[in-house]
């Protein structure tokens, strides 16, 4: 009986025509670091928090492949705050794509400062994206956070330090003196000072008060007569009273 021959073609064939098939994955690439502007850099005010995501350049302002990067679907957007931030469940989030102008809330999910947006993308080609935070209060106390971080699908933005971080100020204070008493210049009278301060003072902090460095009062018409101030003589006694504003 003779050999029955085989009509399909070789293997090694069909092996490359499942490869060709197959659409090519889009490599995951790094992006600038993000653009955080807050509504307000005011210590304990809650706020808004704007946030720019651009993937079309890098730190190094070389351009990505965002423009043959499309996101399917399932893929996740992620926005991290620094620890300086204590986020709550009260976070809200709204996007827009592409500079639209316009936001679109998104149900975004919390977990340890980390917000997480999904059900963004329809396989859309990304150059920007901006994200809306509302409802975060500002750290305590003043000072420069550490950097917000993110990604797109599997593509991260880098922080550099520079747009990526805030700088929280104080809240403004009310300061004011009085003498005790009612005489300036009198032989052992008390300099009393009243600070109000728009937020929480810290337990471990310090008042600074700075007095002229020539020792005149300004409104003094006798140019030889100098506050009574020596390191001697001078005590400064503990807070009589510490309430909140």
């Amino acid at each position: 009986m003779g050999s029955k021959e085989g009509t399909g073609p070789p293997l090694a064939l069909v092996l490359v025509l499942l490869v060709l098939l197959v659409p090519p994955t889009a490599a995951a690439f790094n992006f600038k670091e993000l653009v955080v502007t807050p509504a307000s850099t005011t210590t304990n005010l809650t706020v808004s928090y704007t946030v720019l995501y651009d993937t079309s350049t890098t730190n190094n302002f070389q351009t990505t492949a965002w423009a043959s990067t499309s996101l399917p679907s399932t893929a996740t957007v992620t926005l991290s705050f620094p620890v300086q931030y204590a986020l709550t469940s009260s976070a809200t989030c709204s996007y827009s794509i592409n500079n639209t102008g316009s936001y679109i809330a998104n149900a975004c999910t919390l977990s340890t400062n980390v917000l997480t947006l999904s059900n963004l993308f329809n396989n859309t080609i990304i150059k920007t994206l901006s994200i809306i935070v509302t409802n975060v209060l500002n750290p305590y106390p003043a000072g420069t956070t550490s950097n917000f971080s993110g990604t797109i699908g599997g593509n991260t933005a880098v922080p550099n330090g520079v747009y990526s971080v805030v700088t929280i100020t104080p809240g403004a204070s009310v300061c004011s003196f009085t003498f005790s008493p009612n005489y300036v210049y009198y032989n052992n009278s008390n300099m009393v000072f009243t600070l109000t301060t728009t937020n929480q003072f810290p337990s471990t902090g310090t008042i600074l008060v700075k007095f002229p460095s020539n020792r005149l009062w300004s409104m003094d018409l006798n140019t030889t007569r100098y506050m009574p101030i020596t390191s001697g003589s001078m005590v400064c006694a503990s807070s009589s009273a510490v309430s909140p504003a």
